[in-house]
């Protein structure tokens, strides 16, 4: 068993995570094949009617900027392809196995959801001309703040809020769930999707994304620091976002472009 000590309480990993509904395990069986049989994907969902409710309310936001609303799951589907709907699936999961108050970090649920939206966004135009493969890491890029639902309810469990929000004046977010937790929200978001039979590269992935090691790593890290709970693509994270660019050696130039477009599609 691997666990996280906390100063206190702790949090045990992956005991404390609840299973996936069956309905849910018979989806991740597709994920997990190398073509993932959209019709029968499909089927499923629409046998789960409240998941593709919520399914469909997610894709429906102004956040994804779609020109056309859509009405069924086929279509979200087919439009968003099966990677995305994945990553909302599992995040609608999540979101019902803990209690949705994010209070400590200072935003509501909408804005969580508003953040793993427009950070998908950003990924696809910023890196779309490159040969890379988009799957994992759209996936990575949706969910990689889910660690953050855990830790919240942790943090209101055990009646930490005002010791957090006082680390976190006085550190980064990540550094105050380190020294709060001994594992900063990605780590535990890991160990979550681990027991969630998610594939190693998927949970290596996101485990890392605080102190990169690798390219898509350091991809997600500065997708992070561009749109994150501090501000969404403003002028400051911006900066912060090309100071990693420019420590990574990755060039700017599309990622500016990327960012100026999808603000001026949320301004």
């Amino acid at each position: 068993m691997l666990s996280v000590k906390v100063s206190m309480p702790s949090i045990m990993i992956p005991d404390s995570f609840p299973n996936l509904p069956s309905a849910i395990q018979k989806m991740q069986q597709l994920f997990a094949m190398e073509e993932v049989n959209t019709p029968l994907l499909v089927h499923l969902l629409q046998e789960e009617p409240l998941l593709s409710a919520n399914i469909l309310k997610l894709v429906n936001s102004t956040h994804y900027g779609l020109k056309t609303k859509v009405t069924s799951i086929s279509h979200a589907v087919t439009l968003l392809g099966t990677t995305v709907i994945r990553g909302i699936i599992m995040a609608t999961v999540l979101k019902k196995s803990f209690p949705l108050d994010l209070s400590p970090y200072k935003i509501s649920i909408e804005m969580f959801d508003a953040i793993c939206i427009l950070r998908v966004r950003l990924l696809h135009e910023w890196l779309k001309d490159e040969k890379l493969d988009l799957k994992t890491l759209s996936s990575a890029v949706f969910l990689m703040e889910s660690g953050k639902i855990v830790t919240a309810n942790q943090i209101l469990k055990s009646r930490l809020s005002e010791n957090f929000i006082d680390l976190a004046k006085h550190n980064t977010i990540t550094k105050a769930e380190k020294i709060l937790f001994r594992a900063d929200s990605y780590q535990i978001a890991s160990a979550l999707f681990k027991k969630w039979q998610f594939d190693d590269d998927f949970t290596e992935l996101i485990y890392g994304i605080s102190t990169p090691q690798n390219y898509p790593q350091q991809i997600l890290h500065i997708l992070c620091v561009a749109i994150g709970i501090e501000g969404i693509l403003d002028e400051a994270n911006t900066e912060d976002a090309l100071r990693l660019l420019k420590l990574y050696e990755i060039d700017e130039k599309n990622f500016l472009l990327a960012a100026q477009k999808i603000k001026k599609e949320i301004a």
